[in-house]
């Protein structure tokens, strides 16, 4: 198995846009089967709102602004909140709390972050309900955007299966599988690489961005590629991944 990844700095500027889905993702130690939902149905009472409010404004607020517009840190409200989770379950973002703010000696009990995060959906329009959120429930709860769970926000990181076309500059993914989300911009291992390969290739076309070193060595490979999706907003033609990873799954692109 072959893998071609790469570190930017300056270059692409999708990729410094999505920053905070790089290195972040973990998965979560909660266990325990719980009914799917999404932020829309009311996950949070109106009373842990208020509490997040209070332990936002303590902890988070320096960083990431009195408006949750963000500064220092992230914007955590608006068009950057639904690219970065949309598609994604809270346990996520949770597990992305705890890691705030770097370098942090100390950190919240969890149930506090939990509550900040029913702050964060309160301020992001997503209705209170009657029940409170619990640190149980949030690997069953995904963030979903106005377009709906399954659309993909553009300048999200995906990850793609297709067959390796094209030369440089114009590489290009035919046969592919339709975009889902990624949670690591590094080729996948383990669990991650075997569900990969078993992605069956679809009808979807994408062009490749920014593609350094040469992928010419999987020329005719079914291939994983993750990238920053960046849609053609005329809707005339096929989008473009600004890559991070290539590696080869199989010699010959069959599914």
């Amino acid at each position: 198995m072959k893998a071609i990844h790469w570190h930017r700095t300056a270059r692409g500027m999708a990729w410094a846009l999505s920053a905070t889905v790089v290195g972040v993702w973990c998965t979560s130690a909660v266990t325990g089967a719980q009914e799917e939902r999404t932020v829309k149905e009311g996950v949070y009472s109106s009373a842990q709102a208020v509490r997040g409010r209070t332990q936002y404004e303590a902890t988070c607020m320096r960083c990431h602004g009195a408006d949750l517009s963000g500064g220092a840190g992230r914007s955590l409200t608006g068009d950057v909140f639904v690219r970065d989770w949309t598609g994604l379950t809270l346990d996520r973002l949770f597990d992305r709390m705890q890691s705030m703010p770097p370098g942090a000696s100390e950190t919240l009990a969890g149930d506090a972050y939990v509550d900040i995060i029913t702050y964060v959906l309160e301020r992001n329009g997503y209705p209170a309900g009657d029940e409170e959120l619990s640190t149980a429930g949030l690997t069953s709860v995904t963030v979903e955007g106005e377009d709906g769970p399954g659309v993909v926000p553009n300048f999200a990181l995906v990850r793609v299966v297709g067959c390796l076309g094209g030369d440089a500059p114009g590489w290009v993914l035919s046969s592919a599988s339709a975009e889902e989300r990624a949670g690591d911009p590094e080729p996948s291992s383990g669990d991650e690489l075997a569900a990969a390969q078993a992605i069956p290739l679809g009808n979807h076309e994408y062009g490749l961005m920014y593609v350094f070193p040469s992928p010419e060595p999987y020329l005719g490979h079914r291939v994983e590629t993750k990238g920053l999706l960046i849609r053609d907003e005329s809707g005339g033609g096929p989008a473009s991944l600004n890559v991070t990873s290539v590696q080869s799954l199989a010699d010959v692109c069959q599914s």
